[in-house]
């Protein structure tokens, strides 16, 4: 007999999201200072994905929206919350949920996909609209090595940036300073997190001396 987790007295299923990892602070995964969520788990399978790790639909990190948003809202105050994976399409539901309690609390919403704009904007699934519906800015498209561009926040030429609201202001991308960012985070723990844009052999090289030390 399988028992389910539940939340109210009409016993529906709590929602849970599979995490795949977390950011407090970041400043190379969208406008502003920003929080990272990556979920686990996606079924589009882009060649030459940035987070291979995050492709199987499995994670030990299981957590409810209502936990995430107390964690986020408890740390030094950010712009918003920026939720990559991973697909969070494939999470659409429990996602939403967390960015509406994100957003009672002031925070903006970037959300990446791999599945196309005209694919995610015509849905008419109520889990994807959901997550639309608290989404301030859409970053839409599969990653496509051959288009691959340095233009902010995008890996392939392919790739939309869609603001949904006006809550956020893009930058001007003839700024100097457009283009890819690689940012590192140096946990408490010692574990090393790099995000953005990294090059892979630079990474892999960077790994192999933090091992020794």
């Amino acid at each position: 007999m399988k028992v389910h987790i539940t939340n109210d007295p009409g016993c529906r299923r709590k929602s849970m999201i599979k995490l795949a990892g977390f950011l407090a602070r970041s400043s190379a995964n969208g406008p502003g200072i920003r929080s990272v969520v990556w979920v686990q788990g996606c079924p589009i399978h882009c060649e030459g994905c940035f987070n291979p790790q995050f492709l199987p639909f499995s994670s030990s990190q299981q957590v409810t929206p209502s936990a995430l948003a107390d964690r986020i809202c408890a740390l030094e105050p950010v712009d918003g919350v920026t939720f990559s994976g991973g697909e969070p399409f494939a999470q659409a539901d429990a996602l939403g949920e967390l960015g509406e309690r994100l957003q009672n609390r002031g925070l903006s919403i970037v959300t990446f996909t791999g599945f196309s704009r005209e694919r995610v904007l015509r849905s008419t699934r109520p889990a994807w609209q959901r997550l639309l519906a608290v989404t301030d800015l859409l970053i839409a498209g599969p990653y496509i090595p051959s288009l691959k561009c340095d233009t902010p926040w995008i890996g392939s030429s392919n790739q939309r940036i869609i603001p949904l609201t006006d809550i956020i202001t893009l930058p001007d991308s003839r700024s100097p300073d457009s283009g890819h960012v690689t940012e590192f985070t140096i946990h408490t723990d010692g574990t090393l997190t790099a995000t953005g844009f990294p090059d892979g052999q630079f990474v892999k090289a960077l790994a192999d001396r933090c091992r020794e030390g």
